[in-house]
């Protein structure tokens, strides 16, 4: 009997063994999201932005995270702004911070563009996705400063870090 219920115990675990796995799903953003190394104007240094998908898995909406550009780790800058699939393009007026930044800070983006394998890491040579997109923030110094911003998607080569 003993013998019974250890085969019958090997195979009710092989069994449950046998699972299928769940295949993993993008989000509806996912190619316009990442961690972005942009430059202004194309030159000088480096700082990173980030987009992602909104919470509730949007197809028009994405987050964009400015947070290294205009603030710091104690005064976060983001936003959601519109999004075109079709064209891998984004902008928005008039977008609130949903940060720590003080003030009651808005930006505007324009011209925003994902363009698929546009570029290479500026060390390891790699393809990756190439940004740009333009950026006036509500309380810069010079009101109306458009900053321009162009890079390309974080290729996580240690060379390609900044």
């Amino acid at each position: 009997m003993k013998k019974y219920f250890y085969i019958l115990t090997l195979f009710v675990l092989s069994i449950s063994a046998c699972k299928k796995d769940e295949p993993v799903g993008g989000t509806a953003v996912q190619d316009l999201s990442g961690e972005w190394w942009i430059q202004i104007d194309g030159t000088g240094a480096y700082y990173k932005i980030s987009t992602y998908n909104t919470a509730d898995n949007s197809s028009t909406q994405m987050w964009l995270n400015l947070t290294d550009l205009w603030g710091n780790a104690d005064n976060t800058v983001f936003g959601k702004v519109n999004v075109n699939l079709d064209s891998k393009s984004f902008s928005g007026q008039s977008i609130a911070n949903a940060g720590t930044y003080p003030g009651g800070l808005t930006f505007a983006v324009t011209n925003g563009k994902v363009t698929p394998n546009g570029t290479v890491g500026p060390s390891s040579k790699a393809p990756t996705d190439a940004i740009a997109l333009d950026v006036v923030f509500s309380d810069d110094e010079h009101p109306g400063t458009v900053y321009h911003l162009k890079g390309y998607h974080r290729t996580k080569f240690v060379g390609d870090d900044h």
